[in-house]
């Protein structure tokens, strides 16, 4: 068996989701965790599944068009994957706060390999493939990730933890 993250857009609406998930089942595919990211566009469904080891990206992409997904976007999964997003989110932030790791780092860790650069000037905001955050230190970070697509969830959360980090060095400096 082999550890998958799925992410596909499902319209939000009564069984849309249970109409994916009975796809993944008929081929046998396990969902060990879900979340769902609310958008403008439908619920963004992100799954870590357990996949029989002959299923390939493609096996898994034709089960979530057949379950009425869209925009699917498919990878490998680790172990790491089955910690719970709050657990993993709070060690990140704790990392961050006893220097063990940079922002960047754990910014990297959160939202799962992207690119950072920092630029002295900019405004916060984010889009399908970026998202522009106020560094605590001064100017901006932007993070690029061409895949998935930032979701408002994942802006929110990056966006906690700067500000976590700006009111713990805040914190220290008093």
């Amino acid at each position: 068996m082999g550890l998958w993250r799925i992410r596909a857009t499902v319209d939000d609406r009564p069984g849309f989701l249970s109409v994916l998930t009975a796809s993944l089942a008929l081929r046998k595919v396990n969902i060990l965790s879900v979340q769902v990211h609310t958008t403008e566009s439908g619920a963004v469904d992100d799954f870590l599944v357990e996949a029989p080891d002959g299923l390939s990206r493609a096996d898994l992409a034709d089960a979530v068009i057949r379950g009425r997904g869209r925009d699917a976007w498919i990878a490998p999964a680790d172990v790491r994957g089955l910690i719970d997003e709050p657990t993993r989110v709070l060690a990140l932030a704790t990392k961050v706060l006893d220097g063990s790791a940079s922002l960047e780092q754990a910014l990297d860790s959160l939202l799962g390999d992207c690119d950072i650069s920092w630029r002295s000037t900019g405004a916060g905001g984010f889009t399908a493939t970026g998202m522009q955050l106020a560094d605590p230190a001064g100017g901006m970070l932007y993070i690029r990730r061409p895949a998935p697509a930032f979701t408002p969830a994942e802006y929110a959360r990056a966006q906690a933890l700067v500000e976590l980090t700006r009111a713990a060095s805040r914190h220290t400096a008093a």
